[in-house]
């Protein structure tokens, strides 16, 4: 996907240079970055600068953005699979609330599968490299996926485990520096929102930047709309971690109530995953996912 965007961007008119490493990036009028390439440093300037550089953002640390995080919850593991009998065309999920845990196998074609754990650190001890991969199954079995998926599957990439706590800053644009996709904010990777959240924040930003000749105030348009629906994520992406990973009789009850009516009315189950965080989200939505209406 890189490779393609990269050619678009090529075929648009783009400079793309790759084997550069950025060293500075300066907030001003006009904002600065400081590269090396071949052990010659210089610095550029733009119009605007445009940080897409992941969680860790040296972007958002040199632009001066002060970073939240959510509360820590969840831990996430994964590993590619090859040799996995599974149909190619169909993704499973298999949450178990009560041992507070999701496993998830997805296709990528040829019998190699994206697998993953997810897990409270409280009840499951850090699941990383090749001698946790049979731990890893009897967490994935555990939670309920069949041990069969996995017999004969052969692990051809590293096992690791990552936090899964969400991190954003609030108003990703000053001084002529933009943040997007995890560098701006990332939610938790549960739910699978963040390559939607980059190309969301991509054409965001771009739509802002052309309806503008004043760059200035594009980029703090697009900052105000990425606080928006960022929040609107955090805010239905807490929603489900109370349905699916809560604990205690409280949680018990609601899912108790819930999932009847969410049987009978799939359209109770607030969308936004998929259909994104344009859709309404006020406490009507919670209450109507929760059965409480």
């Amino acid at each position: 996907m890189q490779q393609v965007v990269i050619e678009a961007a090529e075929q648009a008119g783009a400079d793309v240079q790759r084997g550069v490493t950025v060293r500075l990036v300066r907030p001003g009028q006009p904002p600065a970055v400081t590269i090396e390439a071949d052990k010659t440093v210089r610095e550029l300037t733009a119009r605007l600068v445009v940080c897409a550089d992941g969680k860790s953002s040296m972007g958002r640390t040199w632009g001066g953005f002060a970073t939240r995080r959510g509360k820590p919850r969840l831990l996430g593991a994964g590993v590619m699979f090859e040799q996995m009998k599974i149909p190619d065309d169909t993704g499973v999920l298999v949450y178990n609330p009560p041992a507070q845990q999701e496993a998830l196998l997805f296709p990528q074609g040829g019998g190699r599968v994206r697998a993953y754990l997810v897990y409270s650190p409280q009840t499951v001890a850090r699941l990383q490299g090749e001698a946790d991969v049979a731990r890893f199954i009897e967490g994935c079995v555990r939670t309920g996926m069949p041990a069969k998926n996995y017999a004969g599957a052969r692990p051809v990439a590293p096992l690791a485990s990552f936090d899964m706590t969400e991190h954003w800053v609030d108003h990703p644009y000053r001084d002529g520096i933009a943040l997007i996709g995890d560098a701006a904010g990332a939610t938790d990777p549960t739910w699978g929102q963040g390559l939607s959240m980059t190309a969301r924040d991509a054409r965001v930003l771009a739509e802002q930047l052309l309806g503008s000749d004043d760059w200035d105030a594009a980029g703090h348009a697009y900052a105000r709309a990425r606080d928006k629906y960022f929040q609107v994520c955090l805010t239905v992406e807490d929603w489900e971690f109370d349905f699916f990973f809560a604990q205690g009789a409280e949680a018990d009850a609601r899912r108790a109530r819930a999932f009847p009516l969410i049987a009978e009315q799939p359209d109770r189950f607030p969308d936004h995953g998929a259909g994104g965080p344009d859709l309404a989200c006020d406490d009507n939505v919670r209450r109507r996912f929760f059965g409480e209406d």
